[in-house]
């Protein structure tokens, strides 16, 4: 079999679908009784030059049976392959907190993205370019409104690397930042292999919202644990 042949078999075996599902629960209970939910759903679908993907999360937690915290995202990013280093990288994002003072925040961008480093061992990709944020808030700002919109940039770091035979070390920076509001997020993970296509994974997340309505924080942390399967 020659050497075209070989490269074609190899990239037929290149899976069309992949994705994640993560999960995490934690449950106390005597002084103060509390339930943390973290569910996360990750879904790729690439067929050269088109890589489509779409993330969904949900994080809910109760103490004393009030609801503590609830927050859903959902975002499809879709990446159109111009050469081995250069793409068109798009998105589509809907965050609703419900203890953030937003009925919720959605933002749609398209730029250029730049492939810094791509091999078996992890990547680095770079993205830049103008969206729009939509902002609905819980309560009128000071001018009376309750819908805010603007034009934005956005800047996005992508990096993920096998630290060892068995652990993969992944941060994502995003920068969106336009005349009303600057949005800064931060999310950083170690995931390391248990069984077969079952993984454990730490997260540390942060966000930081400049411009917040009164009576809410700027930093948003979470830190959570989650059990992995790959497929």
């Amino acid at each position: 079999m020659s050497f075209n042949s070989h490269a074609a078999a190899e990239e037929n075996l290149t899976p069309v679908w992949s994705g994640q599902a993560e999960l995490g629960f934690i449950s106390t209970s005597g002084n103060t009784d509390t339930r943390s939910f973290n569910g996360k759903f990750n879904l790729v679908h690439d067929v050269q030059p088109m890589k489509t993907g779409l993330r969904l999360e949900a994080l809910t937690s109760e103490e004393n049976g009030d609801s503590s915290k609830e927050r859903y995202f959902a975002e499809i990013k879709a990446d159109y392959t111009l050469d081995e280093y250069d793409y068109i990288a798009s998105l589509l994002s809907y965050e609703d907190d419900r203890f953030s003072g937003f009925e919720y925040q959605s933002v749609l961008s398209i730029g250029y993205g730049y492939r810094i480093w791509n091999a078996k061992e992890g990547h680095f990709d770079v993205e830049i370019g103008p969206g729009y944020r939509r902002t609905v808030l819980e309560v009128r700002n000071d001018s009376g409104d309750k819908v805010e919109e603007e034009a934005i940039g956005r800047l996005a770091l992508d990096f993920s690397a096998n630290i060892s035979e068995n652990a993969t070390f992944v941060e994502v920076i995003t920068v969106e930042t336009g005349g009303v509001n600057t949005v800064y997020r931060s999310i950083m993970g170690l995931q390391s292999t248990l069984v077969s296509t079952l993984a454990m994974k730490i997260n540390y997340e942060v966000k930081y919202t400049d411009v917040v309505p009164e009576g809410n924080e700027k930093m948003e942390t979470i830190v959570g644990a989650t059990l992995v399967y790959g497929f």
